[in-house]
């Protein structure tokens, strides 16, 4: 996949493009879209929304009240994954399951830790039925959060959420090759045919594991090595030569 969107659409984000336009033009250029979206309102009137069944913890909670912004960029349905362009189709549903629903949070300019983020990613998704992709800017700097969630083993209903992956710290003014790279692997086009959500989770998880983005930074070192020995030349200036 050619990088140059994803680079254009960081730009953006780096620029200060408004949080829901600069998200949406990222996850866009990745190839989700969806006119399916409601405003969100501000981070107080958000939580009063969607968690006026206390789902959250105090400290959950505490956490994304220390956002600045959040939105509600979209929501992607099962049934509209094959479609080209804007999905389209009706409204917002908060109780709908079958779908995935993009988040963007504006966070403190300031250094974020890995489990400071991951936290908020959970708590961000203990909210909704439907997994949420999570885009935190902070200053100059993007991070994807992914919950991965699975079905609750005695209650169909709920889901428990696992591990959060983080493609943590993209300069967005500049990224760096290898972030370019990871965000690319979780282009639509490059996940293949996902027949349903669970399909695309399953290709998310691919695309993310650590195990595997090791071995490919890995088979990528060894390829310039070898090209390397091959192609490259040092000037013979005599040193270590017997007197």
């Amino acid at each position: 996949m050619n990088s140059a969107p994803i680079r254009d659409a960081l730009a953006g984000l780096a620029a200060g493009r408004g949080l829901r336009e600069g998200a949406s033009g990222l996850f866009g250029a990745l190839g989700y879209r969806s006119e399916r979206t409601t405003d969100a309102g501000s981070v107080a009137q958000f939580l009063d929304t969607f968690d006026a069944g206390e789902r959250l913890a105090a400290r959950q909670r505490s956490a994304l009240e220390s956002w600045r912004a959040v939105e509600i960029v979209f929501q992607v349905t099962g049934e509209e994954l094959g479609r080209d362009g804007p999905f389209g189709g009706a409204g917002f549903e908060a109780g709908r399951i079958e779908s995935v629903l993009f988040l963007a949070a504006e966070l403190e300019d300031r250094p974020w830790s890995r489990g400071a983020l991951a936290d908020m990613a959970r708590a961000a998704n203990r909210l909704f039925a439907m997994p949420a992709v999570v885009l935190f800017r902070s200053g100059g700097m993007v991070t994807l959060a992914v919950v991965h969630r699975r079905a609750h083993k005695r209650d169909a209903r709920r889901d428990v959420l696992e591990r959060v992956t983080l493609v943590k710290d993209v300069r967005a003014a500049a990224p760096h090759r290898a972030h370019l790279e990871i965000l690319a692997g979780l282009a639509l086009s490059r996940l293949g045919a996902a027949s349903s959500l669970d399909a695309l989770h399953e290709a998310w998880e691919r695309a993310l594991d650590v195990e595997e983005l090791n071995r490919r930074f890995y088979r990528e070192l060894f390829g310039w090595f070898s090209r390397a020995v091959g192609e490259c030349r040092f000037p013979d200036d005599g040193a270590g030569a017997g007197a």
